[in-house]
């Protein structure tokens, strides 16, 4: 699980886990992080979680937010990343180790853990989307061709209906995320909390936008 360490002047003033979907900071008493001071806006930013992936967004705050010196509005975030809200320094450190499976079983099964890298050797690889295109048949921006080659790409508007296209490893997949109205693929409406993975030719729903997705492969 990961963590939010929090520090204010060199000296270390809280630590957060994360373990819900969103965690809310700002100076606001109902926030999940209350970072009390006036550099701080009341609902400041917020942290996302998708997937497996974890999304810092800017809420529109006074002064801003920065991510490893840089000022952003939404990212993601990994593990040693830093961000400065207000006069505070939040570390995002993670509890867990990654490593390789089949490295973990070497010292036990060297000869099954070889076998085992042969056959995914010898295995076709799938070429999964490198970058997906969305043709717009209404909403802002009807008419025109939109790149999507980020990891996160958000439709509609705050406050309305809102839907977020996340390039994953497997491939492109559509998320609610707030408003009244689940987003519609092919016009059938979708209500998955973990995300309907998006296939060639998808007609996507999300309040007044409507697109017509396709992918570019990785060779």
């Amino acid at each position: 699980m990961e963590k939010l360490v929090i520090n204010k002047d060199g000296v270390l003033v809280d630590e957060v886990s994360i373990d819900k979907q969103i965690v809310t900071i700002g100076r606001d008493a109902d926030s999940d992080v209350q970072l009390n001071d006036p550099s701080v806006s009341r609902n400041h930013a917020s942290i996302r979680r998708i997937y497996t992936d974890l999304y810092i967004e800017d809420l529109g705050s006074t002064n801003g937010t920065q991510l490893n010196g840089r000022s952003i509005t939404k990212h993601v975030l990994k593990a040693g990343d830093r961000l400065i809200i207000g006069t505070y320094q939040v570390d995002l450190q993670s509890e867990i180790e990654e490593e390789d499976d089949l490295d973990k079983t070497v010292v036990i099964q060297p000869s099954a853990v070889a076998a085992a890298r042969s056959k995914l050797a010898k295995q076709p690889r799938k070429l999964l989307p490198k970058s997906a295109t969305l043709r717009c048949f209404r909403g802002p921006n009807k008419g025109n061709m939109e790149r999507i080659d980020r990891s996160l790409f958000t439709i509609g508007k705050p406050g309305e209906n809102v839907a977020v296209i996340a390039r994953r490893p497997q491939g492109f997949y559509l998320l609610h995320i707030g408003g009244s109205s689940f987003p519609r693929i092919n016009n059938k409406e979708i209500d998955s909390k973990g995300g309907v993975q998006l296939q060639e030719g998808d007609v996507l729903e999300v309040g007044d936008f409507m697109a017509e997705i396709s992918f570019a492969k990785e060779a």
